[in-house]
C-alpha cells in the first residue's frame, strides 16, 4: 500500500502539501495502519455506531491498559511529527536572490547608491574591461566631452564652500523661499524658517522610535538566537553594512549658509545630470527611501537575518569597507569637497578625480538691528587647469527681500534665477557631453592609447575601458588590445582578457579599490 502511494503520489492530495505536512500525514496513516493490524479483531466486532463509541469507558474493551498505552504512544508520535518543522530543510531560502547577467555593472550602481561615486565609476570601467562580451550597451553609450577633450561615461562634479564673517553674526540668514510677501516690504526680521523645519519634530520622533526599537531588538536577541537554530548554516546571509547615499553634513552646511541658493543650484544640476548631460552612467540611480522605524515593531515568529542591503554582494560590501575614504555626495552625481578657500578646495578636488567644481563664497555681515547681510557668489572651475570658467552675480539676501517686497521680482526664486542665469548658460555651453565622433580614425585611436599608456595614471580600469572602446569601434585589433593591456598592468591586466570569470571579477574589484586617491599602488 505504501508503494502504491509513492508511485501515484502526484495524484494524491498530499502532493499539494508542504514537506512538513506530508511527513506528518504519512506518520498518521502509518500509525493508524499499525494500530489496525494489532487490534483488527476488535474493530471487526464493532458495529457501525459502536466503532465511533469505542475508547475510554467503551464496553468493547478499548480502555484496556495495552490499548491505552498504544494510543498514548501514537498520539505522542503524531504530535512530535507535527511539531518538527521540516520546511526549512526542504524549502529554498526565501532571502536568496538569484541574479544573472553582468556582475560589475550591477555592483557599480550599488556602490553609487551607497555613496561612493569613485568606486562606482571604477567598477563600471571594470565591467567594460572584464565583462567585455556583456558590456556592449555600456561601451556604446559613450559620449565625448569637448571641455575635457576625451571620451566620457561619467563627468565628475563637486561643490565646496567658503564662509567669511560667521564669527560676527548669530545666524547666516540666507534667502529662504516665501520669506517676503511679494509686492510689500518686509516688516520684520530676515529670512523665514528653514524649508525643512516643519519636519524636524517628525524626524526627532522617528529617531526616538528607532532607538526604542533597537532596545527592543536587543532585549529579544535571545529569542532570535533560538529561532535561528532552526535554520541551516547555509541559509544565513552575511550582514551588509548600511550606507547612506548622500552626506547629511553637507546638506546641513549648504542649507544653513546658502538656503534657497543651494536648493536651486542643486535642482539645476540634477536636471542636467539625470538628462545625461554629464554622461550616461548613474543618471537613474536614486537614493533609497529611508526605512520606517515603525516597521520593526512587527516581528515574525521566525526571525529573518538582518541584512541592510539584500542586493549587495559580500564582495562589494568588503570592497567598500576596506577602500580608502573618498568624497561623499551632496546630491547624486555632485560630490562634496568641504569648506575652505577655493585654491585649497581645488587641490582636494584634483586629487579626488573631480573634473568640474562649483565653489561658493559666502560673506556674512551684521546688518541693521538683528539682521544679517548674506552675500554669496558661485564660481565654476575646470579642476585640472584650475581655470575659473564662470562667475554668478552677487546674491544678496537683503537685496532679494527688497526686490520681492517692492514687486521688482516675482519671488525669491525669480531673483536668484536672474543672478545665476549667466553661470548656468556657460555650464550648458561648455561642460555638456556630446555624441562621440563617428569618423575617428585608427591612427587617432592609437595615438590616444599611446598617450594613455604614457600617463602617470595609466594603470587604471578607466584606461582599460577606453582601450575596449576603440576595440569595439574596430580601431584596434585583438593583438593590439592584448599588447596595450600588458603594458598597462602586466599579468594582472592580461587576466582580464584570459582568466576565469571569478578571478577576473576579483581582480577588477582589487583595481577598483586602488582607484581611491589615497590608495597605495
Amino acid at each position: 500500500m505504501c508503494v502504491g502511494m509513492i508511485a501515484f503520489g502526484s495524484f494524491h492530495p498530499l502532493a499539494a502539501q508542504s514537506p512538513g505536512e506530508m511527513a506528518a500525514e504519512q506518520a498518521r496513516m502509518e500509525a493508524e495502519m499499525a494500530a489496525s493490524a494489532e487490534y483488527g479483531s476488535e474493530y471487526e466486532e464493532m458495529d457501525g455506531y459502536g466503532g465511533y463509541g469505542g475508547g475510554y469507558g467503551s464496553p468493547y474493551g478499548g480502555g484496556s491498559a495495552q490499548s491505552d498505552a498504544t494510543q498514548t504512544y501514537l498520539a505522542d508520535l503524531v504530535s512530535l511529527v507535527d511539531g518538527f518543522k521540516l520546511s526549512p530543510l526542504f524549502a529554498p531560502d526565501a532571502n536568496v536572490d538569484v541574479q544573472t547577467g553582468p556582475v560589475l555593472s550591477r555592483e557599480a550602481d550599488q556602490a553609487f547608491a551607497a555613496g561612493n561615486p569613485a568606486i562606482a565609476l571604477a567598477l563600471m570601467c571594470g565591467h567594460m574591461a572584464t565583462e567585455f562580451d556583456e558590456a556592449g550597451p555600456v561601451i556604446g553609450s559613450v559620449q565625448f566631452s569637448p571641455a575635457l577633450r576625451r571620451p566620457v561615461w561619467n563627468v565628475r562634479w563637486a561643490v565646496s564652500i567658503a564662509v567669511r564673517g560667521s564669527e560676527d553674526v548669530s545666524d547666516p540668514d540666507p534667502i529662504r523661499e516665501g520669506a517676503t510677501t511679494p509686492g510689500r516690504r518686509m516688516a520684520g526680521g530676515g529670512g523665514g524658517p528653514s524649508y525643512d523645519d516643519s519636519g524636524a519634530m517628525e524626524e526627532q520622533m522617528q529617531m526616538q522610535m528607532q532607538m526604542e526599537m533597537e532596545e527592543m531588538n536587543s532585549a529579544m536577541s535571545g529569542y532570535d538566537d533560538m529561532n535561528s537554530m532552526s535554520m541551516t548554516p547555509s541559509a544565513k546571509k552575511p550582514v551588509i553594512k548600511s550606507r547612506d547615499m548622500l552626506n547629511a553634513e553637507a546638506e546641513t552646511v549648504m542649507s544653513e549658509n546658502l538656503g534657497l541658493v543651494a536648493e536651486m543650484i542643486a535642482e539645476e544640476f540634477t536636471k542636467r545630470f539625470t538628462a545625461g548631460d554629464y554622461g550616461p552612467l548613474f543618471k537613474s540611480v536614486t537614493a533609497p527611501a529611508p526605512a520606517d522605524p515603525r516597521a520593526s515593531m512587527v516581528r515574525s515568529p521566525i526571525a529573518a537575518p538582518v541584512v541592510a542591503n539584500p542586493e549587495m554582494s559580500a564582495e562589494l560590501d568588503e570592497l567598500l569597507s576596506i577602500a580608502p575614504d573618498s568624497l561623499t555626495m551632496w546630491k547624486p552625481g555632485l560630490s562634496y569637497v568641504g569648506m575652505g578657500a577655493s585654491d585649497e578646495m581645488l587641490l582636494v578636488a584634483k586629487r579626488e578625480g573631480i573634473e568640474f567644481l562649483l565653489h561658493f563664497d559666502v560673506l556674512l555681515k551684521p546688518g541693521r538691528g538683528d539682521k544679517t547681510q548674506n552675500v554669496s557668489r558661485c564660481r565654476m572651475f575646470h579642476v585640472a587647469s584650475g581655470k575659473q570658467m564662470a562667475l554668478s552675480k552677487g546674491i544678496d539676501n537683503l537685496e532679494a527681500a527688497q526686490m520681492v517686497g517692492t514687486g521688482r521680482s516675482a519671488d525669491e526664486r525669480a531673483y536668484i534665477n536672474d543672478q545665476i542665469a549667466a553661470l548656468l548658460g556657460i555650464m550648458d555651453r561648455d561642460t555638456k557631453a556630446v555624441s562621440m565622433p563617428q569618423n575617428l580614425s585608427a591612427e587617432a585611436a592609437k595615438g590616444r592609447v599611446a598617450m594613455l599608456l604614457g600617463s602617470p595614471k595609466a594603470k587604471s580600469l578607466h584606461t582599460l575601458a577606453e582601450i575596449r572602446l576603440y576595440q569595439t569601434m574596430g580601431l584596434l585589433t585583438a593583438e593590439e588590445v592584448e599588447m596595450a593591456f600588458d603594458i598597462v598592468g602586466g599579468s594582472e591586466a592580461l587576466l582580464f582578457l584570459h582568466g576565469p570569470r571569478e578571478e577576473r571579477l576579483a581582480m577588477a574589484r582589487k583595481w577598483a579599490g586602488r582607484s581611491a586617491p589615497s590608495a597605495k599602488p
